[in-house]
């Protein structure tokens, strides 16, 4: 049996040996307090779109090219999102890596939020104008997407403090 003083010594910043643990949710198992629950969720989110996003672009660009009523050749534009999805993939990766590493996740991840509100609001002006009227709903869709995926960015930076304990996993 341990004395209060010797569990003083033990915890000295106050933290009683149960708040290491919250099992208030079941099946999210043993979790560290004042860690964010949410973070695998948004993660898996965030992979499902970028991973979308990457093999749309990549594999079938002249599926989206065919969705533009402009000027430039199909050739070109086809060009340009297989290079945007060399970019995107890079940038997750790097994502990627500052989270399961915590290597400056909260500079990065801040960093990635600016970058894609700017993207978002640029591809707005200069690629969404030449939509045509037809895929008005398809790209309804895509906008939310991109604004639902800017705000799992925006919650990931701002709770990156409570982000899941080292050693991280992608689904942790």
């Amino acid at each position: 049996m341990l004395t209060d003083s010797e569990m003083s010594a033990l915890f000295p910043t106050g933290v009683s040996p149960q708040a290491g643990t919250c099992r208030w949710r079941k099946w999210l198992g043993p979790v560290a307090v004042g860690t964010d629950t949410r973070f695998k969720f948004r993660m898996s989110f965030l992979l499902a779109i970028v991973s979308y996003y990457i093999v749309k672009l990549l594999f079938f660009p002249a599926s989206v090219s065919g969705n533009f009523d402009t000027r430039v050749s199909p050739a070109t534009l086809q060009h340009y999102f297989q290079m945007r999805a060399g970019f995107v993939a890079f940038a997750s990766m790097v994502y990627l890596y500052s989270y399961l590493r915590d290597w400056h996740f909260e500079k990065i991840s801040l960093g990635f939020v600016m970058v894609a509100l700017t993207a978002l609001v640029m591809d707005y002006f200069n690629a969404y104008v030449y939509l045509s009227p037809a895929s008005a709903q398809w790209i309804s869709g895509l906008i939310v997407a991109r604004l639902l995926a800017v705000f799992c960015l925006l919650m990931n930076s701002m709770n990156a403090r409570h982000a899941p304990p080292m050693p991280r996993r992608l689904w942790s």
